[in-house]
């Protein structure tokens, strides 16, 4: 049986999330509109957010019976694709088609039109992406240069993926995903935040584009567990302030190679994520109110509330 799964739409019609079962609430974004269809035959919960530039959908979806996904885009789109819980083989323009892996991201190229993805009986699969107005392109390469690599995908083949081995949702990726899942910011604090997590993934994705030809070292590899153990501590340790050369003997990694297996794991520089880290701490203390902006500054290291304020005005385009 066909189900209509929109991709895109050009016109909303959220419904009232009040009409719908209390154990869906828990899944909810505040910000998002949502869309809710169920039968004999599947489940599935759409929220949809509005941003600058973006168009945000998340999609959490439970086949009952053996079903056929009709993907649906009544524009064309870049579509950048991350997907969780289960993997689908899609049915593209192309033989034999693609499969959509669990943990994986891919940046699609979508003209107007239906798509075709076989969904199994008792499948769920959660299913998050980030559209892009291919006009907006230029614009976005001009905020950051490293997009450039968006620029070459309008020559890629039109209605499949424009990369040709998928990107990973490494451990930067499900960071920034779970604060869009985790979300309680309405208006435009939201639109702000989230806008600003979903450009972090396209970075995050870019930079894994730009490295793609590069072998994972051997060092990288040995020090895996050790490079997780680091990320969450500069996830945590946002007060305290490290060179990577007092990182490496933290954690027992030689120097020389510190900087680049973290970027060579997680698509993200050292000094990148640390930043990233403390300007959502610093966001999220300020739209709470529960601190004072002079310890908020000391914690994270300003000597000045003014020098805080303007590094979170510029991040987030305040």
């Amino acid at each position: 049986m066909n189900k209509l799964l929109f991709l895109e739409r050009t016109r909303h019609s959220y419904m009232d999330p009040e009409s719908l079962q209390s154990e869906l609430h828990n899944l909810l974004i505040p910000e998002a509109g949502i869309y809710f269809r169920h039968d004999d035959e599947w489940d599935i919960l759409s929220q949809h957010i509005r941003l600058p530039v973006f168009s945000l959908w998340v999609n959490d979806i439970f086949s009952k019976k053996d079903i056929v996904l009709r993907p649906f885009t009544p524009v064309p789109i870049y579509a950048l694709h991350f997907m969780f819980e289960d993997s689908l083989q899609a049915q593209l323009r192309q033989d034999p088609g693609y499969l959509l892996e669990e943990s994986e991201c891919n940046l699609f190229n979508l003209p107007p039109g239906l798509h075709k993805i076989p969904m199994p009986n008792s499948k769920k699969i959660l299913s998050l992406h980030i559209n892009i107005d291919p006009a907006a392109i230029p614009a976005l390469i001009q905020q950051e240069p490293i997009l450039q690599f968006l620029e070459g995908s309008k020559n890629a083949r039109i209605g499949g993926p424009v990369n040709v081995y998928p990107y990973q949702v490494n451990r930067t990726c499900d960071f920034l995903i779970q604060q869009i899942l985790t979300c309680d910011y309405t208006g435009e604090n939201a639109r702000k935040f989230l806008y600003r997590c979903c450009l972090n993934l396209l970075l995050n994705i870019a930079q894994q584009q730009h490295a793609n030809s590069q072998r994972l070292l051997y060092s990288t590899v040995m020090h895996g567990a050790i490079y997780h153990q680091l990320f969450q501590y500069l996830e945590t340790h946002l007060h305290k302030q490290h060179s990577n050369t007092e990182l490496a003997y933290i954690f027992d990694i030689p120097a020389e190679q510190l900087a680049y297996g973290f970027q060579q794991l997680f698509a993200t520089t050292v000094e990148d994520f640390t930043h990233m880290v403390k300007m959502m701490f610093i966001y999220n203390r300020i739209q709470a109110k529960a601190l004072p902006h002079t310890l908020i500054a000391e914690i994270t290291g300003y000597s000045s509330v003014l020098g805080m304020m303007r590094c979170v005005e510029d991040y987030y385009l305040l």
